[in-house]
């Protein structure tokens, strides 16, 4: 498929797809699709593991406030946020149902400024 850039009017600000997702499948996300959860897109790889869900629920509301994207490829979180944060403030791991997820320290984004500090 070639390459097609979409621009997304997103409640916490404008994207554009693919150079703002994370993409860690490197595949053809069009095959996996999205879902948009509470304002945040959801983007899928081909596990399609939906505990994403409670996961993005579990977290504190400050970040939640401030996540546009994100992505759970394999046993890691990839986020892009409307802003900066210290990672202190974001957590790096979670238990989710007895696994451990954490967080992609050098795939942490802001729209439109690259990786966090």
């Amino acid at each position: 498929m070639s390459s097609v850039s979409i621009k997304i009017d997103h409640p916490k600000g404008k994207i554009r797809y693919p150079d703002n997702f994370p993409n860690k499948e490197e595949a053809d996300q069009y095959r996996y699709g999205f879902t948009l959860y509470k304002d945040v897109i959801v983007q899928w790889n081909r596990d399609r593991d939906e505990r994403i869900f409670k996961w993005y629920d579990s977290l504190p509301e400050k970040l939640r406030n401030h996540i546009m994207i994100v992505q759970k490829h394999e046993d890691k979180i990839y986020l892009v946020l409307d802003k900066e944060m210290k990672i202190k403030d974001i957590g790096t791991t979670w238990d989710v149902e007895g696994e451990v997820w954490k967080l992609a320290e050098d795939e942490l984004r802001v729209k439109g400024r690259g990786v966090a500090y």
